[in-house]
């Protein structure tokens, strides 16, 4: 049929009806509908028309076909004509709807039998897995008209084709049928394999975790839930029950220790053929296997790859080496005058106590190596240093000002040499102090100082906060010394190397450059990577600095590699990736399963992104605890475990919440402890074993107090079996030198246990029947450590952690989680620990053995210390344990002799903590009480708060 037709808006596919004679026309022919005529000639295949209708109006008809997410309009056709061509289309389009059907109906069968066996699932129906079927049922219902015509709907390729159509409506949902369908009846087949995998049958959540089978598999381990078995089991019921061939299975391990047992479990438990095909390797030999396969050898592997110890020694090595250089020796010298530790100010902080544990937490020491009382003073202290100037600090004024109420003056800084005193006053350009210092004493006491100079004809310079707020802190000290005639006599490079050896400097900064380049080295970056990141970060001038010292030690380090033809483990594994990624190395495993997934660094994941993205059909498997992430210094990062999904794409959670090692009562608690970090992922710990009595126990003692650990070893030997057997005893640490050095002595006294001390992180994957903790105190070497991480890693790390002491957290939680039975903390007396302090605070199940831990006397000057007894030359007295920082000291109770007087508001009469004998309030203050004193007039009471508060009366 052809009907004469003229094109009018060819944009929108409109035509209408011209005169006799036009040129123009509509044909269908072999399948197709030809409109011609314009400039836009249209083809249209009626397979791919989706719907035909067409209007009357008075004179006139309008044809519109559907097809291709288009609409084709042809208008103006007498109203005889539209119909009879209507009438034709329609047939010939059910004709051809109907030859493709026939030819789809195999495929249409296949994917109907797909769909029938998600009703009887015989294996996990996988992302990919739908992935592949939705792309061939998508692709079959997208060739047919939605309905189909006539009777075309009612064949069985039509209602096939319906089918597949429900399916499409709503794939997540069958998806999700399927696969709880699969995982019962999966449960139930393989009953038998999992009753008898392990000496006792697995427990339901332990199955669940194995025969769920995703692309991507994160299974939440608690302490002693069996991990281990569960990916030894996974891997043997994926090659015995046919899923993966063995070959095709890779098991990846951290340490050669953990492959070992890995591999040690595959072999007892599955044997045979499956046991010896199946692959067990550590990140260290996938990337030498991975390298000697696409470069035709492996290369040599560097010792500090593996040796922290070697690593730290060359790079001092490289810094001595380099300090020679001009530049470097610059550089250098510039971080560890003015950049040693990330500035605050005092205008940041609300107590002198805060402001302490800052200074501490950093070490905030000069390099001449006192401890001194600010950044602010240490950063004048290390100029004078560094610049040859010879200086005191804090050494008494020269001439006696000592009075009765009031000590020697001290300033800040004297210059022996030149006769110059330095004073750094905390204030601000306005005349303001920091919150916790009272304004108008402190410039009294500016004033005094002033004066008591010029009266004695000493000279007297002037330092200020505002001048290090403004960035000119020394450049004006130099400016000012010159006036007085003081020249400058910079250190050499190598002069300055000795000092920075003999504090332990080189260490602390050789340690933060090995960490820093564990993780630069593992996330890829190249240095101007690092300078952008740099920039953006709070305290970038400081993350600045230490760039311009790290990238020459980094570009020696690298040099020095090369050299020697040797790589580390960062660069083997990039260089494995970049095989990969490239398609050089093709991976013969389609199935990955990792051990201690909380540990994995960038490098390692990218490796592992790599080899899973070769094939749509590669999976994952991932066991971990993230509680348990305690290797951030050697390079692991949380976040990929955390942002497991963003990092490995859809993926599926199994947690094993039931500890066999743990009893209720440790389990609660140490849970508890460890989701105060809001960032760790939630689990609720089951045991199966209930502890009758409290299973933690805190004793409080001085420094490493032998007597406690001597009390805990015996109230653990008095309920130790008497047949012959070892009760375990793990004694742990955060450091090697807590190390007991009668340990042969204690294990000879108490032959009933065995014991054995471990650092906390040697002792990861340990666990015994009790564990005792030693030196859980307070103090840069305390647990947990005031070595606070330098904020400088923020610019290598993915995403810095927000909560304090999270990594230190949980080591702890690993070392309460090592025992099957009780746990004993020892903590400092004087300074005990603040995870000690919480556990107690915050009502844990915990008590106490050992002496009775004394009262606790908040300082009331810094807020932050405790008033501790301590012996001086003129008898007991108590002192602030923040000292040196803080001098606050009080006299004992003039009643007892023995304790501290104490007033907690202006509404209660001060009294001791000891004999409860009440002393008589100060009436000008809120805190003090009146001390008995004598002064040149003779005697009279004062304050013992002085001199914050001056009150005084006669005693008459």
């Amino acid at each position: 049929m052809t009907v004469k037709v003229a094109r009018s808006r060819p944009a929108d596919a409109v035509f209408r009806l011209l005169a006799p004679g036009d040129s123009s026309s509509a044909a269908i022919e072999d399948g197709v509908v030809s409109l011609d005529g314009g400039t836009r000639p249209r083809r249209i295949a009626l397979t791919d028309v989706i719907d035909i209708s067409h209007r009357t109006f008075l004179r006139w008809s309008r044809v519109a076909i559907a097809h291709d997410d288009t609409r084709t309009v042809i208008s103006g056709l007498p109203r005889t004509c539209a119909r009879a061509f209507v009438d034709a289309l329609r047939d010939q389009w059910k004709l051809a709807i109907e030859r493709r059907l026939s030819e789809a109906s195999p495929g249409i069968e296949s994917a109907m039998a797909e769909l029938l066996a998600l009703n009887q699932p015989r294996r996990y129906l996988a992302a990919h897995v739908m992935e592949r079927l939705l792309e061939r049922t998508g692709s079959l219902s997208a060739s047919f008209p939605d309905p189909l015509p006539g009777q075309l709907a009612r064949t069985t390729a039509g209602q096939g084709l319906d089918v597949i159509r429900g399916l499409l409506q709503a794939p997540e949902v069958a998806r999700r049928r399927a696969n709880a369908m699969f995982v019962e009846q999966e449960l139930a087949r393989s009953k038998g394999f999992f009753d008898a995998f392990e000496a006792h049958p697995l427990t339901e959540a332990q199955r669940r975790a194995i025969v769920v089978d995703e692309d991507a598999n994160l299974v939440v381990a608690a302490a002693g839930s069996g991990k281990t078995s569960v990916i030894a089991a996974k891997a043997a019921h994926l090659a015995v029950g046919g899923f993966r061939h063995p070959s095709e299975i890779l098991l990846l391990a951290f340490s050669r220790d953990a492959r070992a047992e890995m591999q040690a479990r595959i072999q007892h438990r599955v044997g045979g053929d499956i046991g010896e095909r199946l692959t067990v390797m550590t990140f260290h030999a996938l990337g030498l296997s991975v390298l000697g396969a696409v470069e035709g050898k492996v290369p040599s592997l560097a010792r500090v790859a593996e040796d922290e110890r070697a690593m730290t020694q060359l790079l001092r090595q490289i810094i001595h080496d380099l300090l020679p250089v001009r530049r470097f020796a610059a550089v250098m010298t510039s971080w560890f005058q003015r950049e040693f530790a990330p500035y605050r100010s005092l205008f940041e902080f609300r107590t002198w106590g805060q402001y302490w544990d800052y200074i501490r937490a950093h070490e905030i020491r000069s390099l001449q190596g006192e401890q001194v009382k600010s950044f602010e003073e240490c950063e004048i202290a290390n100029f004078l240093f560094l610049n040859g100037i010879p200086y005191a600090y804090e050494r008494a004024y020269e001439h006696d000002t000592a009075t009765p109420d009031r000590r020697q003056y001290q300033p800040d800084f004297y210059l022996p040499m030149h006769g110059i005193y330095i004073e750094h006053f905390a204030i601000s350009r306005e005349g303001n102090t920091p919150p916790f210092i009272p304004r108008d004493a402190y410039l009294q006491g500016i004033t005094w100082k002033r004066r008591l100079h010029e009266q004695h004809g000493t000279t007297l310079l002037e330092t200020y906060s505002y001048e290090k707020a403004e960035g000119v802190l020394t450049s004006s000290l130099e400016a000012k010394l010159a006036e007085q005639g003081v020249e400058l006599q910079p250190m050499s490079g190598k002069g300055v190397f000795g000092p920075l050896e003999a504090l332990g400097r080189v260490d602390a900064f050789t340690s933060l450059t090995s960490t820093f380049l564990q993780h630069f080295k593992s996330a890829g970056m190249t240095i101007a990577q690092a300078r952008r990141k740099a920039r953006a970060l709070p305290g970038s001038k400081r993350c600045l600095a230490y760039l311009k010292v790290f990238t020459p030690i980094f570009e020696r380090y690298q040099a020095l590699l090369e050299q020697r033809d040797e790589i580390d483990f960062n660069d083997m594994i990039i260089r494995a990736a970049d095989h990969v990624e490239a398609g050089r190395y093709v991976s013969p495993y389609r199935y990955i399963l990792v051990d201690e997934f909380q540990d994995i660094s960038p490098a390692r994941a990218r490796l592992l992104k790599a080899l899973l993205g070769q094939r749509r059909d590669h999976q994952l498997f991932a066991v971990g605890d993230d509680w348990q992430s305690i290797y951030r210094f050697a390079g692991s990062d949380i976040s990929i475990m955390r942002e497991f999904a963003a990092n490995f794409g859809v993926m599926e959670r199994s947690d094993l919440e039931q500890s066999f090692r743990l009893s209720d009562r440790v389990a609660n608690s140490a849970t508890r402890f460890i989701l105060e970090n809001p960032a760790q992922l939630k689990k609720q710990v089951t045991t199966h074993r209930k502890a009758p009595t409290t299973s933690i126990h805190i004793g409080y003692g001085r420094n490493q107090d032998g007597a406690l650990l001597h009390e805990a070893l015996a109230r653990i030997a008095s309920t130790a079996p008497d047949d012959g057997s070892k009760t375990s005893v793990l004694l742990l640490g955060r450091y090697r030198h807590l190390r007991p050095t009668n340990l042969r002595a204690l294990q000879a006294e108490f032959r009933r246990l065995s014991l054995d001390y471990k650092t906390i992180h040697r002792a990861k994957g340990l666990e015994a029947d009790h564990v005792v903790v030693l030196g859980v105190g307070a103090g840069r070497l305390g647990f947990p450590t005031e070595m606070t991480d330098d904020p400088i890693l923020d610019v290598v790390l993915a995403q810095p952690e927000g909560h304090t002491n999270a990594e230190e957290r949980r080591l702890f939680y690993v070392a309460l989680t090592r025992s099957r039975g009780e746990v004993y903390l020892i903590s400092n007396e004087s300074a005990p620990s603040s995870f000690v302090q919480e556990l107690e605070e915050e009502g844990h199940d915990v008590d106490h053995f050992g002496p009775r831990p004394a009262h606790r006397y908040v300082c009331p000057t810094c807020k932050g210390g405790e008033l501790l007894r301590r012996h001086g030359k003129n008898g007991d007295f108590y002192g602030c344990s923040n000292y040196p920082y803080c001098d606050r000291t009080e006299q004992p109770c003039p009643s007892c002799g023995k304790g501290l007087v104490t007033r907690d508001s202006a509404s209660t009469r001060p009294q001791c903590g000891t004999c409860s004998v009440e002393q008589q309030a100060c009436p000008d203050c809120d805190e003090g009480w009146l001390v008995a004193k004598v002064g040149k007039y003779g005697g009279f009471f004062g304050c013992s708060t002085f001199p914050a508060c001056e009150y005084t009366r006669s005693r008459s």
